[in-house]
């Protein structure tokens, strides 16, 4: 297996807060993205902090449960007011079985999952947003309408757990398996902007489904935020 990443820091944006974690536990194909905030003080470290302990929490996991995966982010979520405080994210998460092409599929605000068609792109989680939730403020203007339909409405923090929305699903060889950042799937990919006018971080992971070992990752970044887990 041969996956890809692709990592911009956007024009609107002092640094790269976007991280990700990929590797293999057995036939497992395990990864993370996390989406930092810039607004906190330490939304990169944060980003990057969380990317290895919930792949981490993966392989300790075995069955997968959601269950034993909220645990366990519960717990390693506590440990946050200690370090990031002030700072917030949105994370995704995937757990691939090479043999069966089953796939469970996790997200926690608008970082999504989709699927790669030979041509189209269907994306398989719907981001924690208030655009999803029409109807609960009145209309404004269309600069502040659109402030307010970005606002997260589940999100990573250290003052209080919010489990990430779980699914699981069957997979087919010659697919591709997505994870987005928001500047990446909003931005890049459903308002056309150009990769060197993007506002905001936009990464994209792109696993290929069953094509044996992941054994290589070809990275396009500029930061150094992924970590290849080669001996999970």
């Amino acid at each position: 297996m041969r996956a890809s990443w692709f990592s911009r820091q956007g024009g609107e944006r002092t640094r790269n807060c976007d991280a990700a974690a990929v590797g293999q536990q057995g036939q497992h194909v395990l990864a993370v993205l996390v989406d930092g905030a810039e607004k906190g003080p330490r939304g990169a470290e944060l980003a990057r902090h969380w990317a290895d302990v919930v792949f981490q929490a993966l392989v300790e996991a075995s069955a997968c449960s959601p269950a034993s995966i909220d645990a366990r982010l519960k717990q390693e979520q506590a440990q946050l007011r200690h370090g990031f405080l002030r700072d917030i994210a949105s994370y995704c998460m995937v757990s691939l079985d090479l043999e069966t092409l089953a796939a469970q599929v996790w997200h926690c605000g608008d970082c999504r999952v989709g699927l790669r068609l030979q041509t189209e792109t269907r994306w398989l989680t719907t981001p924690h947003i208030l655009a999803q939730q029409p109807g609960l403020l009145p209309p404004r203007s269309s600069e502040e309408q659109d402030r307010h339909d970005q606002q997260l409405t589940r999100c990573l923090n250290a003052r209080r757990f919010r489990a990430p929305d779980c699914q699981a699903l069957m997979l087919q060889q010659g697919q591709a398996l997505l994870l987005g950042t928001d500047g990446y799937w909003q931005e890049y990919l459903e308002a056309g902007t150009p990769p060197d006018c993007l506002r905001d971080d936009a990464s994209l992971l792109t696993l290929p489904v069953g094509f044996g070992r992941l054994d290589q990752i070809d990275q396009d970044s500029d930061a150094d935020n992924l970590k290849h887990f080669q001996h999970a």
